[in-house]
């Protein structure tokens, strides 16, 4: 009797044991939803003045930003911007003062990308030798930038979608991927232009993105779904940097400017352009 009660005990203290465990579990699964659900908001918080447009900090940013897209790698090519050609454009909006391109999204309408400034040349084409482009690039940026191109042409001309854009149509942004370490999110992405927007204060996180150009299924009619992949960078590691070159044992390097690089250096790294966002306001 003694050892049937003690049996009894323990498969008491067992069950209880298996519900204290159970409670726990559900106690780390609810905490851990809750975190990657917090970063999910926090993400999502950068975007709410997000409508279709983004403003670039000058022309320098938005000359590297054409002259990076126009890679016949890189996706934004292929949707818009042209790949591979010899002549590139840059779009000029004489009334408003600002240059752009438009990337054509498959399931979120146009993108305007844009930099106020004055007109920079009054020539509407310009050879690769022009000086204007000494003013903002250095003399390597000129040589791998400019690599199988030999004409800019500057078009005067205004995006009348974007300017009478339909109100009614909303855009709602859908976060693929949030990566927790920027070793991940280059190794994954291997983004050709990393876009940033820089936190409001240092105790804010910076937040770090790409467009993810896989097509969304058909849904709603007045409902545009905007995919991007992003990284919250609490350390602020993209600060006053412009580019990010990563080497074959996946080791990062902080670029201020990129300075002489050998064609084996070129095959053996990968190099993103990194592009600090001014603000998501319209340009109208």
């Amino acid at each position: 009797m003694i050892s049937l009660f003690l049996s009894m005990i323990s498969i008491i203290n067992k069950t209880n044991n298996n519900k204290i465990r159970l409670k726990t579990i559900r106690i780390v699964n609810l905490n851990m939803t809750e975190q990657l659900q917090n970063k999910l908001n926090l993400a999502k918080k950068y975007f709410e003045k997000f409508t279709y447009y983004i403003e670039l900090e000058n022309f320098r940013d938005y000359l590297l930003f054409t002259l990076n897209s126009t890679v016949s790698s890189n996706v934004l090519a292929q949707l818009g911007l042209g790949s591979g050609k010899n002549v590139v454009n840059f779009p000029y909006n004489p009334i408003f003062n600002f240059f752009y391109q438009k990337i054509e999204l498959f399931s979120a309408g146009s993108l305007l990308i844009y930099v106020k400034t004055p007109l920079i040349s009054e020539k509407f084409i310009l050879e690769k030798d022009d000086p204007i482009f000494k003013e903002f690039l250095n003399s390597n940026e000129i040589d791998l930038g400019f690599t199988g191109k030999e004409k800019f042409i500057i078009p005067k001309v205004s995006d009348c979608a974007s300017f009478d854009n339909d109100e009614d149509i909303s855009i709602s942004l859908k976060i693929d991927e949030l990566y927790h370490s920027l070793e991940s999110f280059l190794a994954v992405r291997e983004p050709n232009i990393l876009f940033v927007i820089d936190g409001a204060s240092e105790q804010d996180a910076d937040l770090l993105f790409t467009f993810n150009m896989m097509p969304e299924m058909p849904g709603k009619a007045n409902k545009k779904i905007l995919r991007m992949d992003v990284y919250l960078d609490d350390e602020h590691t993209t600060k006053n940097i412009k580019y990010l070159k990563r080497e074959e044992d996946y080791k990062i390097k902080f670029l201020e400017n990129i300075k002489e690089i050998s064609h084996a250096d070129l095959f053996r790294s990968s190099f993103s352009l990194v592009i600090h966002i001014k603000s998501l306001d319209s340009p109208y």
